[in-house]
């Protein structure tokens, strides 16, 4: 029964998705940290890891109604009513109130009050997008681009600019990884009531140009990073490496879409994050030494 119902909690908010969030977080805050608390990185580490699956959680509950028409959430805790939605408001709004406030206690003000954007912003401002418009894609990016920005600011107490650049990077990787996704499952998204792309990117460009065009933003900025302290040149020489293999995957969906070139733009861009991250670490904290 526990371990059941545990696993429910665990669903409800994302858990593996929350991993990655807590991963670019703690890149931003090896990044910047000079001298390690291991009080402080525990206190960023819960209360990022308890913001971020409150959030989600928090989007579930919002959306449970469309998630019960499509194929792909339809299984999630609430629409399957493996647990009611008063029980997982509750429990969501407990975890967001508490991340928030150990971060604020443990950490510093500066990270809480991001963390705090981070819940408004997906909450009221992307979450109610999603049915009505494609610029919601771009909404969303703004809270996902955040976390590393906490970790730098949980390491700093500063918004520089290593901490923008970031963010920056986060914010335009997750064009390509969101709207590649949405074509795969457009179908499944039209079901829901959700218009998250721009057309129908079997027969038109646009979505396709979209993907390609951020693509090569996402290139240019982590090109131009070491200019600005963030990376050195093993950094630069994988930015350039994944970043021309991403273009390329975008590329080719461009030329022509299939779910198979989409799925190839989505995958990439799930390895590429991790990867990118950790040779910008590598590069910046261990072999400058």
């Amino acid at each position: 029964m526990f371990k059941n119902t545990f696993s429910l909690y665990l669903q409800l908010g994302k858990f593996r998705l929350c991993l990655l969030v807590l991963f670019t977080a703690l890149i931003g805050y090896g990044l910047g940290v000079e001298h390690f608390d291991i009080g402080e990185l525990w206190a960023f580490s819960t209360g990022t890891l308890l913001t971020a699956m409150g959030a989600n959680g928090l989007n579930q509950w919002w959306e449970r109604e469309r998630d019960s028409l499509m194929v792909r959430t339809r299984n999630r805790p609430i629409p399957s009513k493996k647990m009611t939605s008063t029980h997982a408001l509750l429990a969501t709004m407990i975890w967001s109130v508490a991340g928030i406030i150990v971060l604020l206690i443990g950490v510093n003000g500066l990270t809480a009050l991001l963390a705090f954007i981070t819940l408004v912003s997906y909450l009221l401002i992307y979450t109610p997008a999603k049915p009505y418009s494609s610029i919601a894609v771009l909404l969303g990016a703004v809270p996902g681009a955040i976390p590393p920005m906490m970790g730098w600011t949980a390491a700093t107490n500063t918004l520089s600019i290593e901490a923008w650049v970031l963010g920056c990077v986060l914010f335009l990787w997750q064009i390509p990884h969101f709207m590649s996704l949405a074509s795969i499952y457009r179908h499944d998204y039209d079901k829901g009531g959700y218009h998250l792309l721009l057309d129908n990117p079997e027969i038109e460009r646009a979505t396709r140009g979209i993907i390609l065009v951020f693509s090569l933003a996402l290139l240019g900025v982590t090109l131009l990073a070491p200019a600005v302290g963030v990376g050195k040149s093993v950094f630069l020489i994988g930015a350039t490496v994944f970043g021309g293999i991403m273009v390329w995957f975008a590329i080719r969906l461009y030329q022509q879409y299939s779910i198979k070139n989409a799925r190839l733009v989505f995958r990439g861009s799930i390895i590429y994050i991790p990867l990118l991250m950790i040779l910008l670490l590598v590069d910046q904290r261990i072999l400058s030494l």
